[in-house]
């Protein structure tokens, strides 16, 4: 029934002039395990004629021997304690799970015990309860195939433990719900993980497959220890070792016993001597076995291709290649087939090396083991480039490697190009060649020996003259003599050719026919001269007749030209080239050439007379008119020496180096596009015309770098344009420095830490990881530095995206470390974010009895990470009393509430009035209204 309170006099008669507020509390507290709270109208506003009813009181908790304390404000008037009543639970409406599962072994019992209660909506067990409690998986991470045993048992006085609860299958994160019929709010509990039992037995995972003998077999077999539920074992790392089960021959160089990793232990070289059926069996320390594996087969390997196993390697002509070239026959695994014999024949491959060629010696072998050696086999021609073929029936082709045949020693001459018949005066063509050749008749390239060419003693016509080059350096082996002219015609010419060493040879013989009747002739030679600048004296050209008699009457054009082959390529003849003859003479007096070059001729030519070809002359290069780059800068690293060296000639106004210039030309960056400097030697003196600057560097990387040379008075050139990069990373710098940001989320912009060379430029090369951490001293202590803290460098920045720091505090710095000397940031602050939670940052310490706990308890407004939220201020908190440790009647004063300001709330004056071990007391907020915390135990003393 209602409550009811009367306000009486000594005599115990109700006071029907009482009107005061009467307010209820709980007297004596018997909620166990937590206290009780009254809820209810707990003050009556205005007694009426002395009495106060209370008509709605209720407590949360159960409980014995509470007892209510009615007091008033009313001066003089004692309060009174009721008598002691019980609160029991309420009937239950839900299932809480009050020990959670924890980590076990798949197939063991899950400890400690699994314990459910059933509680009514005041969190209190209902001990009548006595339904049956089922519980099933929430996530099996094992993707169904676990199973979940001794899960469904009836409560007995509202609660339920599982003692043999447990869970087949290994998986990390199962969770479990418990339900119970009669009710309808159910329980899930945290997540907990199932890890692998001890090994039981031996499985076969890879089983073996059919493979050829003497083969591995692939893919590698693999066997796996499982425990008793059928689990890898990954902790098992014993010996594994296989046998035959079954099968006709035995292993040949088999790995049969390999040691297990994670449980798993595999076997990459199982071969097998003999074809046949076979099944495997494997076994490990402590009895541990597998069933049998598959069936496989092994058979005999079948030869399907050639391979040159030793190639031909570059040889003398005539000379065995060695070492002995060896073909083999394979299978399609490439393994060579040993049982194969049949014949193998080697060639030289179609369309390589020297026309004709062919390899000489035993060509055809039979293969004994599945392979043939070639001893002794050559080849007497040279060339580059050689292929041999293999062949064998049944079998394709297979080609070698490329390789060469050289020449031997040099063992006579012989006139490669014989000369012909030709024009007295005229020059013999083709040109005549003469080659120095080995015993196989090999060009000997090596050879650069002068060769000597004169007409043989006896033949030809006496006191004729041979004119031209007579003495030639051979070039790769061969002197070719293009200028060569007799100028008396006669019958059975022949020419002895000698170096002065080997014997001298004789060519075959030429006739010379006399010249024709009507000729021109140079008779003023052109003489040497300098480039663009006439030819001085005039080139004369005159028509003769057969015996050198002017022919005056000759008035027709006369035109010269640069012979063909002579001088510079791509020189130009410049003057008056056609000129008509004066009584037969032509004068040229302006001819000039552009190009400086050695051995220029001029052919004449005019219109009924035979053409004529001037001696020899050179052409010399001007006086240098300009600078021109003929080695650009190329791009390089900031501060290293341009390579290759840069290098400026001095050329005259028709691009001909001045071999006699020497003066000093000077480099100067023209565009400068990182405002580098230029170090080294920028002003060198020229050799032959050229200036070369092999000691330049820019420190400064850019795109886009020119050069500019000059010297004195010759025109400038600009260099092509180049790039410096950056060197090799020597030091590490904060790029985008790490900024103010709230606890737990990301700092932004990303932190970006960048490789510099010692110059200052970006080490664009470096690729190296860096590693940031939070600096030693800065900051706060516990802070913990979230994210990717290692990230490889791109192009010589690390990017760190996903910082974090937890806990709030002014003064962080993080430092950067790699290969290379690291960097500390600017300070940077983190701010605690928003207010979440309640925490003690005062302990409640151990007091007397009835004394103020000191130092005075201290409850923080915290983000999720701990941190004081200093921005909160006014609201309350209100501590009570959540661990009672010293039995009914204990209260506690000054619990509150207690006004936030700048995010902690002081209770100064607390005390509890009974002693105990083990007091905590609960805290809990308003405005703003916070997750409540629990403080840790404390003692109060007599």
């Amino acid at each position: 029934p209602t409550v009811v309170v009367s306000a009486q006099d000594a005599l115990f008669n109700t006071d029907p002039t009482f009107t005061n507020n009467v307010t209820m509390a709980i007297g004596t507290n018997g909620g166990s395990p937590t206290l009780g709270a009254l809820s209810g109208t707990t003050t009556v506003a205005n007694a009426t004629a002395g009495v106060a009813s209370f008509a709605n009181l209720s407590i949360d908790k159960k409980g014995t021997g509470y007892t209510l304390a009615a007091s008033t404000t009313a001066g003089g008037v004692t309060g009174v304690t009721s008598t002691a009543f019980d609160i029991n639970a309420g009937a239950a409406t839900n299932l809480v799970i009050t020990q959670q599962p924890s980590n076990a072994i798949a197939g063991a019992a899950i400890a400690p015990t699994v314990t459910v209660e059933a509680q009514d909506d005041h969190a209190n067990v209902d001990p009548t309860f006595t339904g049956t409690v089922v519980l099933a998986f929430v996530n099996d991470p094992s993707v169904g195939a676990a199973t979940l045993a001794n899960a469904s048992l009836a409560a007995v006085a509202g609660v339920r433990t599982f003692p043999n609860l447990n869970v087949n299958k290994v998986g990390l994160g199962y969770t479990i719900r418990a339900t119970s019929g009669a009710l309808t709010a159910s329980a899930t509990s945290s997540a907990f993980n199932i890890t692998p039992g001890l090994a039981t037995h031996l499985v076969f995972t890879v089983q073996p497959t059919a493979v050829v003998t003497a083969a591995a077999i692939n893919p590698a077999v693999r066997v796996t220890a499982l425990d008793a539920n059928d689990n890898v074992a990954t902790g098992f790392a014993a010996n594994v070792t296989i046998a035959k089960a079954s099968g006709p021959g035995g292993f040949t160089g088999s790995d049969l016993t390999q040691a297990a990793l994670s449980g798993v232990a595999t076997f990459p070289n199982i071969k097998l001597a003999l074809a046949g059926s076979y099944t495997l069996s494997a076994s490990a320390a402590g009895g541990l076995t597998s069933p049998a594996s598959n069936a496989f087969l092994v058979s005999d390997p079948t030869a399907v291709s050639l391979f040159f196993f030793v190639q031909p390697s570059t040889a003398v002509a005539g000379a065995a290649i060695a070492p002995d070239i060896q073909v083999q026959a394979r299978d399609a695994s490439g393994n060579v087939v040993t049982g194969f014999g049949g014949n193998i024949t080697l060639a030289v491959k179609s369309g390589t090396g020297a026309p004709g060629a062919a390899l000489i010696g035993t060509t055809t072998v039979a293969a004994g083991g599945g392979t043939a050696s070639f001893p002794g086999v050559h080849i007497d021609v040279t060339g580059t480039n050689y292929k041999l073929t293999a062949s064998s029936a049944g079998l394709p082709d297979a080609s070698s490697g490329f390789f060469s045949i050289n020449h031997g020693t040099v063992d006579h001459l012989e006139f490669k190009v014989q000369p012909s018949n030709a024009t007295a005066l005229a020059a013999i063509t083709p040109p005549v060649e003469v080659r120095a050749v080995d015993g196989l008749g090999n060009i000997v390239t090596s050879y650069t020996t002068s060769v000597t060419v004169s007409i043989s003693a006896g033949t030809g016509t006496v006191g004729a003259t041979l004119s031209g080059t007579t003495t030639k350096a051979a070039v790769a082996g061969v002197a070719s003599f293009n200028d060569l002219s007799i100028d008396l015609s006669g019958v059975g010419y022949t020419l002895d050719a000698s170096d002065g060493a080997l014997p001298v040879i004789t060519s075959g013989a030429f006739d010379i026919t006399p010249a024709a009747s009507s000729r021109l002739v140079f008779t003023a030679q052109p003489t040497t001269a300098t480039a663009g600048a006439a030819i001085s004296p005039a080139v004369v050209l005159t028509a003769q007749d057969a015996v050198g008699t002017t022919l005056t009457g000759f008035t027709g054009n006369v035109t010269v030209s640069i012979t063909s082959g002579t001088g510079t390529n791509g020189a130009t003849l410049s003057g008056t080239v056609t000129v008509a003859a004066v009584s037969g003479v032509a004068t040229f007096s302006n001819l000039s050439i552009d190009k400086k070059g050695l051995s220029y001729r001029l052919s004449a030519t005019a219109a009924g007379l035979a053409g004529a070809t001037s001696g020899t002359f050179n052409i010399n290069g001007g006086a240098a008119t300009r600078l021109d780059f003929s080695t650009d800068p190329v791009t390089t690293a900031a501060g290293a020496q341009i390579t290759p060296a840069v290098v400026v000639q001095a050329r005259d106004n028709f691009g001909n180096i001045d071999n006699t210039f020497t003066g000093n030309v000077t480099l100067v960056i023209s565009t400068n596009p990182s405002g580098g400097t230029l170090s080294g030697t920028s002003t060198v003196a020229a050799v032959a015309g050229a200036a070369t600057f092999s000691t330049l560097s820019i420190d400064k990387s850019g795109t886009g770098y020119r050069l500019t040379a000059s010297s004195g008075a010759l025109a400038t050139d600009i260099s092509q344009a180049f790039s410096i990069i950056g060197g090799t990373a020597d030091h590490l710098v904060f790029t985008v420095a790490p900024s103010d940001r709230e606890a737990g989320l990301a700092i932004t912009p990303a932190v970006k830490v960048t490789a510099f060379d010692a110059l200052g430029n970006v080490a664009t090369g470096f690729a190296g990881n860096v590693t940031v951490a939070i600096t030693l001293g800065t900051g706060n202590p516990s802070a913990g530095l979230s994210g990717t803290l290692i990230q490889p460098a791109a192009s010589g920045v690390a990017t760190f995206a996903d910082l974090s720091i937890d806990k709030a505090a002014t003064g962080y710095t993080l430092s950067a470390t790699s290969t290379v000397t690291g960097t500390t940031s600017a300070t940077f602050n983190i701010t605690p974010a928003a207010a979440i939670q309640l925490g003690f940052v005062v302990q409640p310490s151990n007091t007397a009895a009835n004394a103020t706990i000191t130092p005075a308890v201290q409850v923080a407004a915290q983000d999720a990470f701990g941190n004081t939220v200093t921005t909160i201020n006014g609201g309350g908190v209100t501590l009570i009393i959540g661990t009672n440790a010293g039995g009914p009647g204990t209260i506690l004063t000054g619990g509150g509430p207690a006004a936030f300001t700048n995010g902690v709330a002081t209770l100064a004056g607390l005390s509890i009035n009974n002693p105990g071990n083990g007091f905590t007391l609960s805290a809990s907020s308003t405005g703003p209204v916070l997750t409540g915390v629990i403080s840790n135990p404390f003692n109060i003393t007599p």
